[in-house]
């Protein structure tokens, strides 16, 4: 069985296991997958849907642009980023983009949505990333491994229920739905997730 090489937008441990998580969730078939620098043009703390999406698409394209980008089937990137709500209150989502070798189309996943403390929107407020801003405030369970570098915002928020690997897997696996059922998106069906009962879009 062929294998499929993927290239992530990073060299971040849980990033690169989230896309690992994502793709293995809709195939069985084996992987090579590797992270590279890939700079996201935006502020270190994305705000608003915008410039977190702008971070993921240059993530995207920067990856591409690297020779082992040049040679994958897939690149894939996230950014995190962090909105008000309908209340005014900050809170955590993420995009996820993903791309095939050999076409121009690039699939788009915004993540689940979760809100912040009071005491990490202070942070935030007062100019702080938001990973730092969660290392500072729960500096107690930075040393059970809940921290910007583990289980990231939502695994401190959560006490590991839910770490950053596992929120990010989620929709690295959706932004693959448009390659699976290639035929039915009309896009290229040459790219190794394109399962052969898709239907042909139609013209």
């Amino acid at each position: 069985m062929a294998e499929i090489s993927v290239v992530v937008g990073s060299r971040s441990a849980p990033k690169l296991e989230a896309a690992r998580r994502g793709f293995e969730q809709v195939t069985d078939k084996p992987l090579q997958l590797c992270g590279v620098d890939a700079d996201s043009g935006v502020s270190a703390q994305p705000r608003g849907v915008e410039e977190t999406r702008r971070g993921a698409l240059q993530r995207l394209r920067s990856a591409r642009e690297t020779a082992e980008g040049a040679r994958a089937d897939f690149c894939i990137a996230f950014e995190g980023g962090i909105e008000e709500d309908a209340d005014g209150r900050q809170v955590c989502f993420a995009i996820v983009c993903a791309q095939f070798r050999d076409d121009a189309f690039i699939s788009e996943v915004r993540s689940a949505t979760h809100s912040l403390p009071p005491g990490i929107e202070k942070l935030i407020d007062e100019g702080v990333e938001l990973g730092l801003a969660t290392d500072q405030f729960f500096a107690s369970r930075v040393e059970q491994g809940y921290g910007k570098h583990t289980g990231g915002t939502i695994g401190a928020l959560t006490f590991g229920a839910v770490d950053r690997v596992a929120y990010y897997a989620q929709p690295a696996a959706l932004c693959l739905v448009p390659f699976l059922n290639a035929g039915d998106y009309g896009i290229s069906r040459e790219n190794p997730l394109a399962r052969p009962d898709a239907q042909a879009a139609p013209r």
